[in-house]
């Protein structure tokens, strides 16, 4: 499970997101956590143009030049993540007992909260 949380300064960098992963299922779970600095980085490569038609010959045996280039650029966008720092947390009793039985739905978001608020961290 991942969220964004409000960024705070974790040496060397800022972090700007949680991870969690259960680890345990005991009264309370534990979780590994992360805390990550995650980023966007926009690159450019090289790819096969589709509208490409190479060198080829007409029926009367004439050499028809190449049309458009072989290859363009194309623009995508990279998530680089970098862990900053990284651990072992539980929920505490009350949230333990605070964790209403409902659809899957609702779960992923308690814990996050719940993992959040012991780890000192606010949600974005």
């Amino acid at each position: 499970m991942q969220t964004n949380i409000v960024p705070v300064a974790v040496y060397p960098s800022t972090a700007n997101s949680l991870y969690i992963r259960s680890i345990a299922l005991g009264t309370p779970p534990q979780y590994y956590y992360e805390l990550q600095n995650v980023t966007e980085v926009e690159k450019t490569r090289e790819v096969p143009n589709p509208a490409y038609v190479p060198e080829s010959v007409d029926a009367d045996g004439n050499a028809v030049p190449p049309q458009g280039e072989p290859t363009i650029t194309e623009t995508y966008t990279e998530q680089v993540v970098t862990v900053l720092k990284n651990g072992n947390v539980s929920m505490t009793e009350e949230q333990w007992d605070g964790w209403a039985a409902g659809p899957i739905t609702e779960d992923e978001p308690y814990q996050l909260d719940c993992i959040s608020t012991n780890l000192g961290l606010t949600r974005a």
